[in-house]
This record gives C-alpha cells, sequence and structure tokens, in this order.
C-alpha cells in the first residue's frame, strides 16, 4: 500500500550525516525545431526543485538505521522533509537574529503570480535576491511552497516588505495570512535513487540519494 504521509524532520533528514548537498530547480520543457532552423520552447509540466546528498563516514551501527529509513522511503507513495543545510537564515541575517520572534506572513499576492508581498517583519529587514523562502497551502495533502527570491525587497516602518519575486510561480492555493519561512524553509520530496554505500569493519562511506520535489 502506498504510504500517504512524510516522515517527520526530526526523525530522519535532521540527524544525517549531510556532507554535500545540491538543490536547484529542475527545468520543465520540451524544444522543437521548424523548417528555417528556429528553435522553440514548449513548457510542460511543472518545474520542481531537485537534488542530490551524499552522506559522511558513520559508524556501521549508526547507518543501520539509516539505510532502514532509506528502505521505506523507497516505498511508493513515501515522502520525507528536507531543505538546504547550506543556509540557516538569510543573506543579511544569516542566523535569523534580525528577525528574531517575527512572524511574517503573507501580505498580497499578485495577479501575475511572480510577486508576493510579505508582513509581520522589522522595520527596514532585507529581503534579498537568493534568499529562499517558503509557506504551507492547500489541505489533504499540505502541500510546501519553496522558492527562491529573484528581486528582494526592504520592509518599510509598518514591516511590510512589496513586489518581492520570486522562482518558480506562485502555484494555485496559496493565501494571504499564510505563516513565511525565511531563509530555511522546508519541501517535501521524494528518493528517485539510493545508493547504500560500502562498509567496513565499523565505518560505513560512500551512501547518497537523489530527491525531487513532490506536490502530493
Amino acid at each position: 500500500m502506498p504510504l500517504s504521509w512524510p516522515l517527520a524532520v526530526d526523525q530522519f533528514f535532521a540527524g544525517l550525516p549531510v556532507q554535500k548537498i545540491s538543490c536547484r530547480l529542475g527545468r520543465s520543457e520540451t524544444t522543437s525545431e521548424t523548417g528555417g532552423g528556429e528553435v522553440i520552447s514548449h513548457g510542460m509540466g511543472t518545474r520542481l526543485w531537485r537534488g542530490r546528498i551524499v552522506l559522511d563516514k558513520e559508524t556501521h551501527a549508526y547507518w543501520a538505521a539509516v539505510e532502514a529509513k532509506l528502505a521505506l522511503l523507497e516505498q511508493p507513495g513515501a515522502s520525507l522533509l528536507l531543505w538546504d543545510t547550506r543556509m540557516r537564515g538569510t543573506i543579511r541575517d544569516p542566523d535569523l537574529a534580525i528577525l528574531g520572534a517575527a512572524a511574517p506572513v503573507i501580505d498580497t499576492l499578485a495577479a501575475n503570480n511572480r510577486e508576493l508581498g510579505i508582513s509581520g517583519l522589522p522595520a527596514s529587514y532585507q529581503i534579498s535576491a537568493g534568499d529562499l523562502l517558503g509557506f504551507r497551502y492547500g489541505a489533504n495533502p499540505t502541500r510546501y511552497a519553496y522558492h527562491r527570491v529573484v528581486v528582494g525587497s526592504f520592509a518599510d516602518g509598518n514591516g511590510v516588505a512589496r513586489n518581492i519575486e520570486v522562482i518558480p510561480y506562485i502555484r494555485p492555493g496559496a493565501q494571504t495570512g499564510a505563516a513565511v519561512t525565511l531563509g530555511v524553509p522546508v519541501l517535501k520530496a521524494r528518493i528517485t535513487t539510493a545508493d547504500y554505500g560500502e562498509s567496513r569493519a565499523s565505518l560505513s562511506e560512500g551512501g547518497s540519494f537523489e530527491w525531487v520535489q513532490t506536490l502530493r
């Protein structure tokens, strides 16, 4: 029977000995060529985040539990929550000390599905190109929006940053008032391939897995 729930962050990803990670927005297009030699691009499906995680050396006793959960995550329908471990905050607020206890939310959503405003920020808070942000939307299942900022913004005196452009486009279901996570949002993913590595007497190494975002 397919699994319909993600493993909780603290049950798997947070405890992994991550050595390297890649996280990129996949392309979703096909091309055709006219008789005149013009190459035309066509959108196809939706753009999903994907990447690869390489795991560090660990004791085989530790790896035994990792292998068990990797095997579970290879079941049809299984998923996990993960995030980009290279980021601990935003570019201008790397440890989120400036954000502090603020609780940012979506203030506005533009009709072009590329821009949003965020309220609940400290006055003059800067959101920069390259920052990550995310929020939840939908129900049954809950979906995890995961975006990178293309055009940043400064919060005004009321704590509202306007006209923040993000990639990928904001999907249907996003709503004003939704809580926004800055710097270290999580996304829901499924494992596409896994390498369990090799073991010596007491150490295991060489493990890795590739993943792709899922919206289910």
